[in-house]
């Protein structure tokens, strides 16, 4: 899904909430985008309505749609709500149109489906997924916020790929789950390596150093295939992948690591 690196542009770059760093203007979200993309990160995630547009946009100023890989979630716009993080709604066919006009483009490359206990109403949303594949515009689709319980359920010819689920140095729970998927022979893509920020300011010190050994903690993971990270600043891109080329923890930093999660865990 991401050619060049294992990391992923995280949706929550593009919007005020959820960060614990300023939002980022037009000029700086184009930046940004330009960046990834010149650093091989391809793979832009969007969940909320709010980061399609977003990212619709600054890919239309760019020119860059055909070097991106899109993924988006079933978050959508609600009235009277505008402004909010709605929860997710289950995907009905009339919710395609408005995501490609959301993302002023004419396809999709990773169509995320929220999980949830309603087995049939899940089971129609793969259908429509599948039936979006056969016509050429999704590329691939993936389960988001899975468990294990889900991997068992899918049925015969299901057009899933991929799972997402947060999954980092302080959550781990997610590894079940990842587990079942690779033995499935489905790809695993890690969510909130810095749990969207807040945990680097409850840890303290050096937030570089800090983000440094979380994110290469998670990209080592073996069954981490791909890494959705938000960035807000273009700079923090080559900052990212420097660290994933770092590569393991060393023994010392793993007790640093472990220090952290002893002492905030």
């Amino acid at each position: 899904m991401s050619d060049g690196s294992k990391l992923g542009l995280g949706g929550h770059s593009f919007i005020e909430p959820l960060g614990n760093d300023p939002p980022a203007s037009f000029e700086e979200q184009c930046a940004l985008v330009s960046a990834c993309l010149d650093h091989g990160i391809h793979l832009l995630d969007t969940t909320y309505y709010q980061e399609r547009v977003a990212l619709g946009n600054v890919l239309h100023e760019l020119g860059r749609r055909e070097e991106a890989q899109i993924m988006v979630w079933n978050f959508f716009r609600q009235p009277e709500q505008e402004d909010d993080l709605v929860p997710f709604t289950p995907y009905e066919p009339n919710h395609f149109d408005t995501i490609l006009q959301e993302l002023r483009t004419d396809r999709l490359d990773v169509l995320v489906v929220h999980v949830h206990a309603d087995r049939e109403k899940l089971g129609h949303e793969l259908d429509l997924a599948r039936g979006w594949m056969d016509s050429g515009a999704v590329g691939s689709v993936a389960l988001g916020m899975i468990e294990p319980e889900y991997l068992d359920d899918l049925p015969e010819g299901h057009p899933v790929s991929a799972v997402l689920a947060p999954y980092n140095a302080f959550n781990r729970e997610a590894a079940a789950a990842f587990e079942r998927a690779r033995a499935l022979g489905l790809r695993c893509i890690a969510l909130s390596p810095f749990i969207r920020g807040w945990k680097l300011d409850e840890i303290g010190g050096d937030k570089a150093h800090v983000s440094d050994l979380l994110l290469r903690w998670v990209t080592e993971q073996e069954l981490v295939d791909t890494v959705i990270v938000s960035m807000r600043r273009a700079t923090w891109v080559a900052a990212n992948r420097a660290s994933e080329r770092r590569g393991a923890l060393s023994d010392e930093e793993q007790r640093k690591l472990q220090g952290w999660l002893t002492r905030i865990g």
